[in-house]
């Protein structure tokens, strides 16, 4: 399954870390960044001074220092239907186990517009075992010291489609933009044949705005 929208929503821009993610969406979605933003899963909040209202952003983190502390594996937002123009979470809903309720979450606090992004595990995997003894498994592996941050569920790109797309519809939400950022994966040939040859292991990160309908 290849599933990528029209480019609606685009940036030539290309992030390395979570400081350079803040600009990478900030450039990507300007035209949807204007109004009020709810950041959940802010981090340091790198994208506070980025969207075109810094004083109606808001932030979400388990940080202490966040606008509002909330522990999104226990929680639940404590903020009124459609308090927010736009509602941001990248790279957050799969570290939690309860991911399902939140991304319902996101849903409720939004006006008009859900910004999703969710990795595609399988292509990591894949990458690290291409790598051969470099490659290390990094949210799933088994490391000396117990990590901080830890992935709870391993899935591919396709399941990443179908979870926003069949979820955000029970929320009352369309797809609006989807597309990935990197591609690409090692062929592992058998008879002739690429094993790995499916949008469901080459596609990287998913991106998604969904839009209320």
């Amino acid at each position: 399954m290849t599933t990528q929208t029209q480019a609606r929503y685009h940036t030539d821009f290309v992030y390395h870390d979570r400081a350079s993610k803040a600009t990478y969406i900030a450039r990507k979605y300007a035209p949807i960044l204007g109004g009020s933003v709810l950041d959940v899963g802010c981090d340091a909040a790198p994208l506070r001074g980025l969207v075109g209202r810094p004083n109606d952003y808001l932030g979400v983190d388990i940080r202490p220092d966040a606008d509002l502390v909330v522990d999104l594996d226990r929680d639940n937002l404590p903020l009124a239907d459609r308090s927010f123009d736009t509602v941001v979470c990248t790279d957050v809903l799969e570290h939690l186990e309860r991911c399902h309720a939140m991304f319902d979450e996101l849903c409720r606090v939004a006006r008009e517009r859900v910004i999703v992004s969710l990795p595609n595990p399988l292509r990591c995997l894949m990458l690290a075992i291409a790598a051969g003894s470099a490659g290390r498994a990094k949210f799933y592996g088994l490391p000396v010291d117990r990590p901080a941050d830890r992935h709870r569920w391993f899935f591919g790109y396709e399941e990443a489609v179908e979870f926003v797309t069949q979820r955000g519809r029970r929320q009352g939400f369309g797809v609006e933009h989807l597309d990935t950022e990197h591609h690409g994966c090692p062929g592992w040939v058998r008879d002739g044949v690429n094993l790995l040859a499916s949008e469901n292991v080459k596609a990287g990160t998913m991106w998604c705005v969904l839009r209320r309908t």
